[in-house]
């Protein structure tokens, strides 16, 4: 079953600053290659939404719904709902999670 996938305002924002990033790294080139990373990462979640692995941050929160997809050093934080996915952060690994989840999850 597959689910619509939305992304929060900080979701997005989040993907326009990884994108920024990567087109300042490396050009259109590694900015197109990290955009069809994303792609690849939001339509594994849309097709296997339940199978992504729960956030201890976000269960100590109080949220059981709270997932994230890895790939390599980047985090796609994600709660599931009844007919959908919402994306609420998307962060390479070196970013501190705790205090940036518990922002993000209370806005969304």
């Amino acid at each position: 079953m597959s689910h619509a996938v939305l992304l929060t305002d900080g979701a997005a924002r989040d993907l326009d600053e990884l994108y920024a990033d990567a087109y300042d790294r490396g050009g259109v080139a590694m900015a197109d290659r990290f955009l069809d990373r994303i792609q690849s990462c939001l339509e594994r979640i849309a097709e296997g939404a339940p199978s992504g692995r729960t956030l201890p941050e976000l269960h100590r929160l109080g949220l059981d719904d709270g997932r994230v997809l890895r790939d390599g050093d980047l985090r796609i934080v994600y709660r599931l709902r009844v007919a959908d996915v919402l994306v609420v952060l998307i962060a390479c690994e070196r970013r501190s999670m705790q205090s940036l989840l518990q922002r993000r999850t209370l806005d969304s």
